[in-house]
Protein backbone atom coordinates (compact mmCIF):
# COMPACT_ATOMS: atom_id res chain seq x y z
CA UNK A 1 0.00 0.00 0.00
CA UNK A 2 2.95 2.60 0.96
CA UNK A 3 4.27 1.38 -2.24
CA UNK A 4 1.34 2.09 -4.56
CA UNK A 5 0.86 5.31 -2.62
CA UNK A 6 5.08 6.29 -3.53
CA UNK A 7 4.06 5.41 -6.72
CA UNK A 8 1.30 8.04 -7.19
CA UNK A 9 3.35 10.61 -5.80
CA UNK A 10 6.01 10.14 -8.40
CA UNK A 11 3.96 9.69 -11.82
CA UNK A 12 2.07 12.68 -10.09
CA UNK A 13 5.64 14.75 -10.35
CA UNK A 14 6.94 13.72 -13.59
CA UNK A 15 3.40 14.94 -14.61
CA UNK A 16 3.82 18.59 -13.18
CA UNK A 17 7.81 18.52 -13.86
CA UNK A 18 6.61 18.06 -17.70
CA UNK A 19 3.69 20.81 -17.50
CA UNK A 20 5.58 22.82 -16.21
CA UNK A 21 8.24 22.34 -18.75
CA UNK A 22 5.54 22.45 -21.50
CA UNK A 23 4.56 25.70 -20.49
CA UNK A 24 7.90 27.64 -20.07
CA UNK A 25 8.58 26.23 -23.50
CA UNK A 26 5.52 27.32 -24.70
CA UNK A 27 5.10 31.45 -23.02
CA UNK A 28 9.26 31.17 -24.32
CA UNK A 29 7.38 30.46 -28.27
CA UNK A 30 5.16 32.94 -27.58
CA UNK A 31 7.46 35.67 -26.37
CA UNK A 32 9.90 34.81 -29.48
CA UNK A 33 6.63 35.53 -31.67
CA UNK A 34 5.59 38.68 -29.78
CA UNK A 35 9.40 39.78 -30.21
CA UNK A 36 9.98 39.32 -33.56
CA UNK A 37 6.52 40.82 -34.54
CA UNK A 38 7.83 43.77 -32.98
CA UNK A 39 11.24 43.41 -34.60
CA UNK A 40 9.23 43.01 -37.81
CA UNK A 41 7.24 46.40 -37.10
CA UNK A 42 10.14 48.04 -35.91
CA UNK A 43 11.58 47.77 -39.84
CA UNK A 44 8.62 48.79 -41.58
CA UNK A 45 8.28 52.09 -39.65
CA UNK A 46 12.21 52.51 -40.21
CA UNK A 47 11.90 51.54 -43.97
CA UNK A 48 8.95 54.07 -44.06
CA UNK A 49 10.52 56.32 -42.60
CA UNK A 50 13.88 55.73 -45.29
CA UNK A 51 11.10 56.10 -48.07
CA UNK A 52 10.27 59.34 -47.25
CA UNK A 53 13.56 60.95 -46.27
CA UNK A 54 14.43 59.49 -50.09
CA UNK A 55 11.07 60.77 -52.05
CA UNK A 56 12.56 64.10 -50.32
CA UNK A 57 16.09 63.83 -51.60
CA UNK A 58 14.36 62.53 -55.09
CA UNK A 59 12.19 65.92 -55.59
CA UNK A 60 14.94 68.12 -54.37
CA UNK A 61 17.64 66.71 -56.73
CA UNK A 62 14.58 66.73 -59.52
CA UNK A 63 14.04 70.40 -58.58
CA UNK A 64 17.94 71.11 -58.76
CA UNK A 65 18.15 68.99 -62.03
CA UNK A 66 15.63 71.46 -63.91
CA UNK A 67 17.35 74.20 -62.49
CA UNK A 68 20.02 73.20 -64.34
CA UNK A 69 18.37 72.22 -67.09
CA UNK A 70 17.09 75.79 -67.02
CA UNK A 71 20.37 77.60 -66.91
CA UNK A 72 21.78 75.41 -69.24
CA UNK A 73 18.95 76.22 -71.54
CA UNK A 74 19.87 79.90 -70.83
CA UNK A 75 23.60 79.39 -70.96
CA UNK A 76 22.68 78.29 -74.49
CA UNK A 77 20.73 81.06 -75.68
CA UNK A 78 23.29 83.24 -74.40
CA UNK A 79 25.99 81.29 -77.17
CA UNK A 80 23.70 81.47 -79.55
CA UNK A 81 22.79 85.68 -79.34
CA UNK A 82 26.99 85.89 -78.76
CA UNK A 83 27.42 83.82 -82.30
CA UNK A 84 24.80 85.56 -84.08
CA UNK A 85 26.05 89.17 -83.02
CA UNK A 86 29.52 87.97 -84.06
CA UNK A 87 28.45 86.39 -87.56
CA UNK A 88 26.48 89.56 -88.10
CA UNK A 89 29.47 92.12 -86.89
CA UNK A 90 27.98 93.15 -83.95
CA UNK A 91 30.65 92.89 -81.93
CA UNK A 92 34.51 93.31 -82.33
CA UNK A 93 36.02 89.77 -82.56
CA UNK A 94 39.85 88.49 -82.26
CA UNK A 95 41.90 85.80 -83.45
CA UNK A 96 44.56 83.93 -85.58
CA UNK A 97 44.09 84.30 -89.39
CA UNK A 98 45.09 85.96 -92.20
CA UNK A 99 46.29 89.27 -93.87
CA UNK A 100 45.78 90.06 -97.39
CA UNK A 101 47.16 93.05 -99.71
CA UNK A 102 45.77 93.72 -102.62
CA UNK A 103 47.04 96.28 -104.72
CA UNK A 104 48.69 98.09 -108.15
CA UNK A 105 51.57 96.11 -109.45
CA UNK A 106 53.15 99.63 -109.51
CA UNK A 107 52.14 103.58 -109.17
CA UNK A 108 51.94 103.60 -113.34
CA UNK A 109 48.51 101.74 -113.18
CA UNK A 110 47.26 104.10 -111.05
CA UNK A 111 43.10 103.48 -109.96
CA UNK A 112 41.92 100.05 -109.80
CA UNK A 113 38.42 100.53 -108.83
CA UNK A 114 36.96 99.78 -111.56
CA UNK A 115 38.95 96.64 -112.50
CA UNK A 116 38.73 95.57 -109.44
CA UNK A 117 35.20 95.98 -109.50
CA UNK A 118 34.44 94.30 -113.01
CA UNK A 119 36.49 91.25 -112.48
CA UNK A 120 34.77 90.93 -109.20
CA UNK A 121 38.02 90.42 -107.77
CA UNK A 122 36.78 91.41 -104.07
CA UNK A 123 34.03 89.14 -104.10
CA UNK A 124 35.83 86.31 -105.34
CA UNK A 125 38.07 86.32 -103.02
CA UNK A 126 36.35 86.89 -100.40
CA UNK A 127 33.82 83.74 -101.22
CA UNK A 128 37.12 81.73 -101.58
CA UNK A 129 38.47 82.80 -98.20
CA UNK A 130 34.96 81.45 -96.37
CA UNK A 131 35.11 78.40 -97.87
CA UNK A 132 38.59 77.44 -97.07
CA UNK A 133 38.40 78.39 -93.13
CA UNK A 134 37.58 82.29 -93.27
CA UNK A 135 35.13 82.79 -90.44
CA UNK A 136 35.17 86.56 -90.21
CA UNK A 137 36.04 89.35 -93.14
CA UNK A 138 36.96 92.70 -93.11
CA UNK A 139 38.21 95.34 -96.13
CA UNK A 140 40.12 98.93 -95.30
CA UNK A 141 38.54 98.18 -91.88
CA UNK A 142 34.92 97.48 -93.16
CA UNK A 143 33.36 94.72 -91.64
CA UNK A 144 31.41 91.93 -93.51
CA UNK A 145 28.21 90.10 -92.99
CA UNK A 146 25.88 88.31 -95.61
CA UNK A 147 23.99 91.68 -95.95
CA UNK A 148 27.29 93.36 -97.13
CA UNK A 149 27.41 95.10 -100.50
CA UNK A 150 30.98 95.62 -102.59
CA UNK A 151 30.09 97.81 -105.18
CA UNK A 152 31.72 100.95 -107.47
CA UNK A 153 30.60 103.89 -106.57
CA UNK A 154 32.10 106.27 -109.46
CA UNK A 155 35.73 105.97 -108.93
CA UNK A 156 36.13 104.19 -105.85
CA UNK A 157 34.37 100.98 -104.11
CA UNK A 158 31.73 101.13 -101.73
CA UNK A 159 31.70 98.89 -98.70
CA UNK A 160 28.48 99.03 -96.67
CA UNK A 161 27.92 102.47 -98.17
CA UNK A 162 31.44 103.32 -97.16
CA UNK A 163 33.81 104.48 -99.68
CA UNK A 164 36.93 102.24 -99.52
CA UNK A 165 40.51 103.33 -101.63
CA UNK A 166 43.52 101.09 -102.75
CA UNK A 167 45.18 99.10 -101.64
CA UNK A 168 42.88 97.01 -100.21
CA UNK A 169 43.90 95.26 -96.84
CA UNK A 170 42.05 92.00 -96.31
CA UNK A 171 41.29 90.67 -92.64
CA UNK A 172 40.46 87.26 -92.33
CA UNK A 173 40.05 85.55 -88.34
CA UNK A 174 39.17 81.48 -88.92
CA UNK A 175 40.66 78.11 -88.83
CA UNK A 176 44.73 78.92 -88.65
CA UNK A 177 45.38 75.58 -89.97
CA UNK A 178 42.67 75.89 -93.33
CA UNK A 179 43.57 79.42 -93.76
CA UNK A 180 47.38 78.06 -94.07
CA UNK A 181 47.11 75.41 -96.21
CA UNK A 182 44.81 77.66 -98.60
CA UNK A 183 48.18 80.15 -99.27
CA UNK A 184 50.60 77.31 -99.61
CA UNK A 185 48.55 75.29 -102.30
CA UNK A 186 49.07 76.65 -106.10
CA UNK A 187 46.47 77.27 -108.38
CA UNK A 188 44.84 79.13 -105.56
CA UNK A 189 42.08 82.16 -106.74
CA UNK A 190 44.74 84.74 -104.84
CA UNK A 191 47.79 83.12 -107.41
CA UNK A 192 45.23 83.67 -110.42
CA UNK A 193 44.87 87.46 -110.02
CA UNK A 194 48.87 87.82 -108.88
CA UNK A 195 49.49 86.09 -112.26
CA UNK A 196 46.43 87.55 -114.76
CA UNK A 197 46.17 91.20 -114.12
CA UNK A 198 48.27 94.21 -113.20
CA UNK A 199 48.07 93.58 -109.58
CA UNK A 200 50.32 92.90 -106.41
CA UNK A 201 49.20 90.00 -103.95
CA UNK A 202 50.43 89.77 -100.41
CA UNK A 203 49.50 87.43 -97.98
CA UNK A 204 50.81 86.78 -94.49
CA UNK A 205 49.50 84.53 -91.61
CA UNK A 206 49.03 86.44 -88.31
CA UNK A 207 48.30 85.20 -84.77
CA UNK A 208 46.91 88.44 -83.44
CA UNK A 209 44.03 90.00 -85.25
CA UNK A 210 41.66 91.94 -84.21
CA UNK A 211 38.46 93.31 -86.55
CA UNK A 212 36.26 95.79 -85.19
CA UNK A 213 32.33 95.84 -85.16
CA UNK A 214 30.22 97.35 -88.29
CA UNK A 215 30.45 101.18 -87.88
CA UNK A 216 26.79 100.92 -89.72
CA UNK A 217 24.35 98.28 -88.27
CA UNK A 218 22.24 96.72 -91.14
CA UNK A 219 18.61 98.21 -90.54
CA UNK A 220 16.77 95.02 -90.87
CA UNK A 221 13.05 94.80 -90.68
CA UNK A 222 12.41 90.74 -90.33
CA UNK A 223 14.65 88.27 -89.24
CA UNK A 224 12.78 85.32 -89.85
CA UNK A 225 13.55 81.55 -89.02
CA UNK A 226 11.60 78.39 -87.68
Amino acid sequence: MKRNYMSIIFIVFIIGLLSGILIKDYYKQEYLYINKDKLIKKEIKSTQKNIKVMSKEKKKMEKEIENLKSKNQDSKVANQINTLKEVLGYVDVKGSGLLIKIDAINDEIGNIANFVDYNKILLNIVNEIKVNGGEYISINNQRLNQYSEISLAGSHININSTPIAQPYNINVIGDIDELTDYINKKNTYLDSIGKNYQLKVETKIEKNITIEKMSIINKLEYIEGE
